[in-house]
């Protein structure tokens, strides 16, 4: 894991920290046009010529994608690039972390409760697991999901009903006092390797803090004493 990493908000203030791990290149969640024009302009000028529309149609997605998740409260977002450990392939995947915040103070169960109620009123079908890391109550969520398969350039043209399965994970945690909550979401389109990743999550939602942290050395010899 690499050192605890805090997560701005526009006006400097820190809401809440967390551990990412490495292997993730974080995507501008503010400025976003700027920072994408810039992250074209680098792979443009290592890429081939045959590649570069591919590029723009990218980052054109990334745009509306990353504009979504900072309206609905996204902190964090990352690209992930791994080596499997079971038979050496490249496995990509993206992060998210989002905070949500509510008025007053509840017990963190309860809003956890509601979390999973909420879920089954709206049909989502998948694995909820209310579970205690280190005192206090995380809702894990896995799936994996049919989405519709993006039209690429200089890829084989796909029809409007196609889909593709991607696997995802999402983490809850809600602060002691129930007024905050972190969500941590993860998702690959290699649903074989998305299991993987477990522990990786465990790891991210045992790491979140809503006041600064203990010094890092402290924290993952923490980590290693709940998860082993």
């Amino acid at each position: 894991m690499s050192q605890v990493a805090d997560i701005l908000t526009d006006d400097g203030d820190i809401p809440l920290w967390i551990d990412i791990p490495p292997g993730y290149f974080a995507l501008p969640i503010e400025r976003i046009g700027t920072g994408l024009d810039e992250a074209e302009s680098i792979l443009t000028d290592v890429t081939e010529a045959g590649q570069q529309p591919l590029i723009h149609a990218v980052t054109g997605v990334l745009s509306v994608l990353l504009t979504d998740l900072a309206a609905r409260g996204a902190l964090y977002c990352g690209i992930g690039r791994h080596t499997s450990p079971t038979d050496g392939s490249i496995v990509t995947s993206s992060l998210v972390v989002s905070l949500l915040e509510f008025p007053g103070t509840r017990n963190p169960r309860l809003v956890l409760g509601d979390l999973v109620q909420a879920k089954a009123d709206a049909s989502e079908r998948g694995q909820a697991d209310l579970v205690d890391l280190d005192g206090r109550p995380v809702l894990f969520f896995e799936r994996t999901r049919q989405l519709p398969t993006p039209q690429l350039p200089g890829q084989p043209e796909v029809t409007e009903d196609a889909t593709s399965a991607v696997f995802q994970l999402e983490a809850f945690v809600p602060s002691a006092d129930g007024s905050k909550l972190a969500n941590i979401e993860f998702s690959t389109p290699f649903e074989e390797h998305g299991p993987q990743f477990r522990v990786m999550m465990a790891q991210l939602a045992l790491s979140v803090s809503f006041e600064p942290p203990p010094e890092p050395s402290d924290f993952t010899e923490k980590i290693g004493q709940v998860l082993g």
